[in-house]
């Protein structure tokens, strides 16, 4: 029996009744070495020392992240895929972008203490602004200090991740998987599958 609109929005999640699709859109066509990257970074730095030394540990860090991240990703659109109305399906969905952001922002700013450069300026409600926000709320709340009717720190809705203060859409978390991905394959560089 399908639980009423007011049961999913007071016993499950709130405003869970409003959310009609979630789709994320996958990004493995767009990473396929991404089960290489790991290994080969190593055979680079092995081979061809091409990360200096004082770096290696913070590029380790960028390079697992974003394998992270992006295997999180589309974890998240193979759960929202099988559908997001029923309890498990909805918690299944938000636990594999929670992780994706987790990861996500953990590889961004991985880079950008390798890069010496900021990726926002507080209260310019940028999108890496946001996701920083979004991760810090997820990994730093008090369930017992939440507004009365939530539930929970961060939600799914129609269009992506949110919480009271701040959003990311689905489309903006796939963007700046797509800038973390690209640095690591630059790093990481092809397999020898592909050549």
């Amino acid at each position: 029996m399908p639980l009423s609109h007011y049961a999913l929005d007071t016993f499950v999640s709130q405003d869970l009744s409003k959310l009609t699709s979630c789709d994320p859109q996958s990004l493995a066509s767009e990473f396929p070495e991404r089960s290489y990257w790991l290994n080969q970074f190593v055979l680079r730095r092995i081979f061809h020392n091409h990360i200096a030394e004082q770096h290696a540990a913070l590029t380790f860090v960028l390079v697992r992240r974003a394998e992270a991240a992006i295997d999180e990703w589309e974890l998240a659109c193979e759960a929202a895929r099988q559908g997001v109305q029923k309890p498990s399906g909805y918690f299944k969905t938000l636990r594999h972008l929670e992780s994706c952001l987790a990861a996500l922002w953990q590889g961004l700013d991985s880079g950008r203490r390798a890069l010496a450069t900021d990726l926002f300026t507080k209260g310019d409600g940028s999108v890496y602004e946001r996701l920083n926000w979004l991760y810090n709320k997820g990994r730093h709340f008090d369930p017992q200090a939440l507004p009365q009717g939530d539930l929970h720190a961060l939600w799914l809705t129609n269009d992506g991740l949110h919480s009271r203060e701040h959003a990311v859409t689905f489309e903006e978390m796939r963007d700046a998987l797509k800038v973390v991905g690209g640095m690591v394959d630059k790093i990481a560089g092809s397999s020898p599958k592909s050549g």
